[in-house]
């Protein structure tokens, strides 16, 4: 059981109201083990802050809310002056988000140290890139054909030769010299970004995939059969030497700890047994589920430090929405 005391200084009101929740098992794994839940009610956290704040929205709806940082215990520390944000994602080193409007169609730049706000424009599609390095984003524009392009922070863009997709770019990474795209067809194509741009391999059959955070490793979901999917860890330079890892009807929301030492997913498969939030070890295979609720919608974000996880969640209710995060923490 975790107790949190109030933070000096912060702005307690309004608060989201902070629970406790018993995890779901003792379960342990190599190094891993489930220390605790806790849930904030009325806030949707979307990232995390260097010093392990929260950056999200508090309230019944995402719609027109301020972007603002809040610590563990729910008390708020500051806005960003945002308003609208539905999403975010951090640059590597920390300074800065890419932040994303659903309802505007729109992405800005926020830097967290000046709190400077630049726009990009009303073309990007939500969070389908990522970030290149600590100062330039990959984007896919929302076009007929879809497009890469990579924001500078400073919001100059800059187009990216990729091989023409005919049926839309669903995912794209930047990472190690190496471009990968995911498309509507699933699939996925990987290009080295030197010399031509020529292929380096591509698997058939992806509807999701994730990189380890130093691009040695490449954890995808692959379809082998109607209702059956499986997750496997493969060789993200070659491709190949395929591991796989779990199976389920449904599996999605892969996240890799920041050391790249373990992977969280969520699967949902009550026939073989499996279905909930897990957490596994990259090298041993072995894992533990966090949660018995797939929450195969949102995302898995990890915390700076690795050692906890958050997923924010909207329920439409008859009058308000009903918002809230849950903080994995392990240890």
């Amino acid at each position: 059981m975790f107790l949190f005391a109030a933070a000096p200084g912060c702005d307690r009101s309004p608060s989201p109201s902070v629970t406790v929740v018993d995890p779901p098992a003792a379960g342990t794994g190599v190094n891993t083990v489930l220390a605790g839940i806790q849930r904030l009610d009325q806030f949707y956290g979307m990232g995390w802050s260097p010093e392990g704040e929260l950056i999200g929205i508090s309230g019944a709806s995402l719609a027109g809310a301020p972007l603002e940082f809040r610590n563990l215990a729910g008390d708020k520390i500051r806005d960003t002056g945002i308003k609208g944000a539905t999403g975010l994602q951090m640059a590597p080193d920390g300074k800065n988000a890419w932040v994303y409007h659903r309802y505007e169609g729109t992405a800005d730049f926020y830097n967290l140290e000046s709190g400077r706000i630049t726009r990009t424009g009303p073309q990007s599609r939500e969070l389908s890139g990522a970030w290149v390095d600590d100062k330039s984003y990959l984007a896919v524009l929302a076009e007929q054909k879809s497009r890469l392009v990579r924001f500078g922070i400073d919001g100059e863009m800059t187009p990216v030769e990729h091989e023409n997709v005919e049926s839309g770019i669903v995912k794209a990474v930047f990472k190690a010299g190496r471009l990968y795209v995911l498309s509507g067809e699933r699939e996925l194509t990987v290009t080295e970004t030197g010399g031509g741009g020529a292929r380096a391999w591509t698997r058939s059959g992806v509807s999701d995939f994730a990189l380890s955070p130093d691009g040695r490793q490449i954890a995808l979901v692959s379809g082998t059969e109607p209702d059956q999917s499986v997750l496997v860890l493969a060789d993200a330079v070659r491709g190949g030497s395929e591991k796989t890892a779990a199976r389920g009807r449904l599996l999605g929301q892969l996240s890799w700890s920041p050391d790249g030492s373990r992977v969280a997913f969520s699967v949902f498969s009550p026939d073989q047994g499996m279905t909930g939030l897990y957490v596994m070890n990259a090298d041993s295979g072995r894992m533990i589920p966090v949660s018995y609720k797939p929450n195969l919608k949102s995302v898995i974000d990890w915390s700076p430090a690795g050692t906890s996880f958050m997923v924010s969640e909207v329920l439409s209710g008859d009058i308000t929405d009903n918002m809230f995060t849950t903080i994995y923490q392990l240890k």
